[in-house]
């Protein structure tokens, strides 16, 4: 057995019922029950090879389609995660779910047990719906909505859709706000190369162009901060207290291990992923290791750090775990910050106490990460 510190745990399930057009992320469309119990058989194994050394703080079941796999499967995987994961009294445990394979039962199996639901929307607007390939109708959203009500909810939606205007996602949000939700995410869309969406299109629907997806991201953040909702992250928005404390910590260096195809996991200095396919993964192939420099990893999670709105403060830069073997004072990333921050005063706060990016430069992030490896 392998002694491992982790508290952030992700285990991505790799299942579909059919790849969405837009989506890149690895994934299996319509599996065989056999395929998914030799799954379920491989996540056994691999946690229970492992101890855990510290209670896990939080859990995260990604994909794919967590709920694709059904009530009795669902419920083989909880009984697998109380069995090989010491999980804390207070631990954030967040499941992914899709609309249209989310009913009454599997509901039944993940209360009292899934404490955040996070449900796969991406658009309100059928004909969007339509253009992402999204099997999902109105009514299994609305469904799915009803099921988690009360309950700490993130919903995501894609913005930069194309044929979407800016009065598409004003209506959107207008629906947003309307629900029984705590948290969203929102994310511009990215045409990536290979998809379904990518060829479907191939120049026949002009992309959204930038000056109209940054009128969209300005527009969520006014329009959400009037409903009680603060951007916390370039993407990410909540109610007060209701910050995903998973993301928060992978954003901010912290160690998370990760199970299943595709997935990554960081020690703190070393960031590995296991392969994307499902066959190699149950055979054992060894992950992809990213290796560099310690130095260059430091400067990676600050940059990670910076998408956030509150960015950094010496408290929180010394708590990185690398610290302990590669020790980068907080004066140190003070200066390069002033440096930066002469270059674009108006995208970049900093001061002895913190560095941050202001409103605008959270559109601006990448301009920023830019600036700072020069």
């Amino acid at each position: 057995m392998i002694a491992v510190e982790f508290k952030n745990i992700y285990i991505h399930i790799p299942f579909c019922e059919q790849k969405c057009d837009y989506c890149s992320f690895y994934s299996v469309p319509n599996p065989t029950p056999l395929l998914i119990d030799a799954f379920l058989d491989k996540v056994d194994t691999e946690l229970n090879s492992m101890e855990l050394l510290q209670p896990v703080d939080s859990l995260y079941l990604g994909g794919g389609t967590p709920t694709i796999l059904g009530e009795h499967r669902l419920n083989r995987l909880i009984e697998i995660i109380r069995q090989r994961i010491p999980l804390h009294p207070d631990a954030e445990i967040t499941i992914e779910c899709n609309p249209e394979s989310f009913d009454q039962a599997r509901m039944k199996v993940l209360d009292g047990f899934a404490n955040r639901f996070s449900i796969g929307i991406q658009t309100f607007n059928d004909q969007l719906r339509q253009m992402l390939g999204r099997k999902a109708a109105r009514k299994h959203i609305d469904r799915a909505l009803q099921l988690v009500h009360g309950r700490n909810v993130n919903i995501d939606l894609i913005y930069g859709i194309p044929g979407q205007t800016l009065k598409h996602w004003q209506e959107e949000l207008k629906i947003t706000v309307e629900v029984d939700i705590s948290h969203l995410s929102c994310y511009a869309l990215t045409l990536e190369e290979g998809t379904a969406l990518a060829r479907k299109l191939n120049g026949a629907i002009p992309s959204v162009d930038d000056e109209t997806t940054a009128a969209m991201w300005e527009e969520t953040g006014s329009h959400l901060e009037d409903h009680g909702f603060s951007r916390y992250e370039v993407s990410n928005y909540c109610k007060k207290g209701t910050e995903c404390r998973h993301n928060l910590n992978v954003w901010y260096g912290k160690p998370y291990l990760g199970i299943g195809p595709a997935a990554a996991s960081f020690d703190g200095r070393m960031r590995w992923q296991q392969s994307e396919s499902l066959s190699k993964w149950l055979k054992n192939h060894p992950p992809e290791k990213d290796i560099i420099a310690p130095e260059y990893r430091m400067v990676e999670i600050f940059i990670i750090g910076l998408r956030t709105a509150r960015g950094w403060t010496r408290e929180r830069w010394e708590e990185i775990p690398l610290q302990d073997t590669l020790p980068v004072k907080w004066e140190t990333m003070l200066r390069r910050a002033f440096k930066v921050k002469n270059r674009y005063p108006e995208l970049l706060a900093a001061d002895p106490v913190s560095i941050r990016l202001t409103s605008r430069g959270l559109l601006f992030w990448n301009t920023i990460a830019e600036a700072w490896l020069e």
